[in-house]
């Protein structure tokens, strides 16, 4: 049974453009573009929600007690008044910037979410079968790969337990945790009475890019590169504080 945490609401959003995108586009453009969304809209949003003057006064302020201690040239025991001036406008300038860097970031988690099940694994080619282990070690798990779609039986001593559809390339399902209100996980839970833990399945990862090592290929080796770029861009372009 399907679920969606809080970060998974936009994922049916995220899917339709990115479906619209790969109609003329390859995976790699698309991460690409998805990259340039997410720098240029939370950055966007932070520009948006943070009092700017007053960060930058802020910013000079914090900046002139810095100064100030750095040029302190007396004792030690005379330099208390300049080291809390500088803590406190450290810490104002941090208390502007939090809540607006927090709820900006918001919609960018939404998407590394959405693209690590999307674009993170895939199913195996045809006539492979991953290596699929459940926890306790005393189970069985099998990968069963027919007409209809793939799953994943677990059994103990010869009696099946559980039966799990592949509904997307997920390479592990637990029992539901606490912070699954958050993120959940698309192929859903295993139930609480089955003693089960933990089912991990050796899905291959995607690769995009034709060098490197394997963990050099995946969607993260292009998606933060590029939104790194674009993000310190946008910055300098917008003079963002």
């Amino acid at each position: 049974m399907e679920s969606m945490g809080i970060l998974d609401l936009p994922a049916p959003l995220f899917a339709a453009v990115d479906h619209v995108m790969a109609m003329g586009l390859p995976a790699v453009l698309r991460l690409v573009i998805w990259a340039a969304i997410g720098g240029a809209v939370t950055l966007g949003l932070y520009r948006l929600l943070s009092p700017q003057e007053k960060i930058g006064r802020a910013k000079r302020e914090a900046r002139s007690a810095r100064q100030r201690l750095n040029a302190f040239d007396g004792e030690l025991a005379d330099a208390g008044p300049l080291i809390r001036a500088q803590f406190v406008a450290a810490f104002r300038h941090l208390g502007l910037v939090l809540p607006s860097t927090l709820v900006s970031i918001l919609p960018l988690l939404a998407l590394l979410v959405w693209l690590d099940t999307s674009y993170g694994h895939d199913y195996p080619a045809a006539g492979d079968t991953p290596v699929v282990m459940a926890s306790p070690g005393h189970l069985d798990a099998e990968w069963v790969a027919d007409d209809q779609q793939p799953r994943v039986k677990v059994r103990e001593h010869d009696i099946e337990v559980v039966e799990i559809a592949l509904s997307a390339p997920v390479p592990v399902i637990e029992k539901r945790h606490w912070w699954n209100w958050l993120i959940a996980n698309p192929l859903g839970y295993l139930p609480g009475d089955s003693g089960i833990e933990r089912v991990e399945i050796s899905l291959p990862e995607r690769s995009y890019l034709p060098i490197g090592p394997s963990w050099m290929r995946s969607w993260i080796a292009v998606f933060f590169p590029v939104m790194l770029i674009v993000s310190l861009v946008i910055y300098r372009w917008a003079r963002i504080e």
